[in-house]
């Protein structure tokens, strides 16, 4: 698996670390308490994750002790570890496969850690959007009339447009939300 792909895991365990200092298993508890419904993180993917943001310094542990039982490790993020979360949870995703998952955690820790940016974050997000849908608007208008492509970019438009909507209705509820 690539790191692109794991990108999304590392950022969601360094925004509960954000919250304070967890355990391993602590984290896959509150994971899946509050991401449970849109994202699974097994508990090895959690600790092979924890095992590569400490190798890049973006948490680090200390020992707890147990009774009858081994040291457990204490995992707090650091400073390039904030500075990594902080950089990835404004931005938007590249397509719509990550925005089921991905953009949901970002709009979760944003909401949940009180961080400014949600409404940027969906501005943003809605013209990359704008832009898929322009794209295949262009390659529907290549294709002949009895061609199935057009079809399968017909979908992909109305997908897309649909996922707008949804994303001007987050955009109204966050600023009926502000005081």
């Amino acid at each position: 698996m690539s790191s692109q792909q794991r990108l999304p895991l590392e950022q969601a365990l360094l925004g509960f670390l954000s919250q304070g200092p967890m355990h391993g298993y602590d984290l896959h508890r509150h994971a899946k308490e509050e991401l449970g419904r849109i994202w699974h993180m097994g508990i090895s993917n959690i600790y092979g994750a924890l095992k590569r943001l400490e190798e890049a310094h973006h948490v680090e542990h200390t020992l707890s002790p147990q009774d009858n039982r081994p040291p457990r490790k204490v995992y707090r993020i650091t400073r390039a570890g904030r500075k990594s979360f902080r950089g990835w949870v404004r931005q938007p995703v590249p397509n719509t496969r990550r925005l089921r998952v991905e953009f949901l955690a970002k709009l979760y820790f944003l909401h949940s850690l009180d961080l400014n940016g949600a409404e940027k974050l969906i501005a943003a997000q809605g013209a990359i959007c704008q832009e898929q849908i322009a794209r295949f608007e262009r390659s529907a208008a290549e294709c002949g009339p009895r061609d199935f492509d057009r079809l399968v970019f017909d979908f992909r438009c109305r997908q897309i447009k649909a996922i707008l909507g949804w994303l001007e209705a987050c955009r109204k509820e966050l600023a009926n939300a502000a005081p």
